[in-house]
């Protein structure tokens, strides 16, 4: 652990705690000790906002120390960029799990569907997200322009792969249909958490297709 004390600023973190350099850090690390502060963090945030969350109530919501909350994070702002990235490698671990389908289309489907569940079992990461977006992207950082591409490289090249299968609507936009699928999956999933909609995963899958079904040509 770096020897070095870090004060933060940001009201709630009261205590100098020693950090490890950022550099050292592995974001996305996939050990309980992650998860649990992964867990508690986005539970937290997706009650209070990322600006009402302290390190304490993340800390105690996990059963660990304020030190292990610094030495994964470093400072608030690392911790909601570390957040973002991690939950996003679990999201796309899972859509390209859903998507191992020899059918193009069923690949989607897969993969979409599986995004639900995923986002359904985790609400405060699509909060978070959203959260994040909306402030702009001149507010945007760097962690969160690699993360927004990388998982729409997934997706644009998924429904690209369409064309492998089908024969397409050759005038519409495969970056722009992939914007349309990731958006409409993180707000109807907002929907589903925020106002308790009936709808299951299926249903939502089934909405979000008529997007593809409409590329494809008939």
């Amino acid at each position: 652990m770096n020897s070095s004390i870090h004060q933060p600023s940001t009201q709630g973190f009261q205590y100098p705690v020693p950090v490890v350099n950022a550099d050292s850090r592995r974001p996305g690390r996939t050990n309980r000790t992650q998860l649990k502060l992964f867990q508690a963090a986005l539970e937290i945030m997706s009650e209070k906002g990322p600006s009402s969350t302290t390190v304490e109530e993340v800390a105690l919501k996990a059963g660990v120390s304020k030190g292990t909350v610094y030495y994964n994070f470093g400072s608030k702002k690392t911790m909601v960029e570390q957040l973002l990235q991690y939950g996003a490698n679990l999201l796309k671990e899972e859509i390209l799990l859903g998507a191992q389908k020899n059918d193009p289309r069923e690949a989607i489907r897969g993969a979409v569907k599986s995004a639900f569940i995923y986002l359904e079992n985790h609400p405060g990461f699509a909060r978070l997200w959203i959260a994040e977006v909306w402030k702009g992207k001149a507010s945007w950082s760097e962690t969160m322009i690699q993360i927004r591409a990388e998982l729409m490289s997934v997706l644009e090249d998924l429904v690209r792969s369409i064309s492998t299968r089908y024969t397409v609507d050759k005038a519409q936009d495969p970056e722009a249909i992939a914007v349309a699928i990731f958006g409409s999956t993180f707000m109807l999933s907002m929907d589903h958490e925020i106002h308790n909609a009936s709808r299951t995963a299926e249903d939502a899958t089934r909405a979000v297709m008529l997007t593809i079904d409409a590329y494809i040509s008939h």
